[in-house]
């Protein structure tokens, strides 16, 4: 029984690579190419990046929104940034919205903002020799249908990668509501030893308002190759530019307001919220961001990390979807893409 097992296990595992060894794209035959370009100094000098799509899982506030952010590179010495990102809507600021339908506090929750401003040295700025890989396409494919049955083949070419390692130095600011009790609870301070005992059922919010700087690293990789085959493949591009940074944050002026209740007895009662919640100063983030060397393209980015502001409400993790991207060359020379 026990061999009739082994023997039913190996002939599985013998049918399921048969299909995966035929499943294999790389192709094992010549294929002749000419490289149009290949120069990954030879970029857009700014960009435009539209994005109507950002999600952010932030201890403090939940958000979900659209943005806006520039790109501009001066020669090949640094870069700058500027960016700005806020919610669609009321709905789509958690805490605000929560706010504005539970709270017992007099604070109008106010709406959720980031932006930053910033530049990238480039301390070490080389090209070295590596391969880039080409998908073998054809609009024909579409044609004949054959595009949805076939696995895409490829092929790796040699080419140029421009390597930059940068300093980051740049100030960020950010604006939130935020839930006072939860906040008071992940301090290890409940709510009801600090308001008086005939008003614990009580629910306040308020505000918070986050600035400083940051400094940092990173390391932008930029590919700038188009090549043209010489049978039935369409003329292909590879002209990512993509970047890794990690960013030490510091937040020296944080603002929480403080929180001002009324009684149906008509008596006002203000908590500082300096003495009552504990903030940090300190924060790091990590993070990437790709996008392409063409006149209307699309980009991305992805970044976590702890933000300066509320002690224990600062871990976050944001996602952006940028489209369209537009990049400028801003002079008169003819764009380095080749559709």
């Amino acid at each position: 029984m026990f061999k009739l097992r082994i023997l039913i296990f190996f002939y599985t595992a013998f049918l399921l690579y048969l299909p995966l060894q035929a499943q294999k794209s790389r192709i094992n035959y010549s294929v002749e190419y000419e490289t149009v370009y290949d120069d990954p100094y030879d970029i857009n000098r700014f960009y435009i990046l539209i994005q109507p799509l950002y999600g952010e899982a932030f201890s403090t506030n939940t958000n979900i929104g659209f943005g806006l952010e520039a790109n501009y590179y001066l020669k090949d010495i640094m870069d700058f940034q500027i960016g700005f990102r806020t919610p669609y809507s009321k709905g789509s600021d958690l805490m605000r919205d929560a706010a504005s339908k539970n709270s017992d506090a007099l604070n109008t929750p106010k709406r959720f903002y980031y932006g930053e401003l910033g530049m990238n040295y480039h301390l070490v700025d080389r090209l070295i020799s590596t391969k880039s890989k080409f998908v073998l396409y054809s609009k024909n494919f579409l044609k004949f249908n054959r595009w949805k049955t076939m696995v895409p083949e490829y092929v790796y070419v040699p080419s140029n990668l421009r390597r930059i390692l940068g300093i980051r130095l740049g100030g960020s600011a950010y604006q939130s509501a935020f839930d006072v009790g939860k906040v008071l609870d992940k301090q290890n301070m409940p709510l009801e030893n600090i308001i008086p005992s005939e008003d614990t059922q009580l629910s306040f919010y308020s505000n918070i308002n986050s600035q400083g700087f940051y400094i940092g690293g990173s390391m932008e990789l930029i590919k700038n190759i188009a090549i043209n085959f010489e049978n039935l493949y369409d003329q292909t591009a590879n002209d990512l530019m993509f970047t890794v940074f990690v960013d030490l944050l510091i937040h020296p002026f944080i603002t929480i307001q403080d929180i001002r209740y009324q009684r149906d007895s008509g008596m006002s009662i203000e908590y500082i919220s300096n003495e009552i919640i504990d903030s940090n100063l300190f924060g790091f983030r990590a993070g990437i961001k790709g996008k392409f060397n063409r006149a209307i393209g699309f980009g991305y980015s992805v970044e976590t990390g702890i933000r300066p502001g509320i002690q224990g409400k600062g871990f976050y993790l944001m996602g952006v979807f940028s489209v369209p991207v537009f990049g400028f060359r801003l002079n008169k020379e003819a764009s380095a893409f080749v559709n």
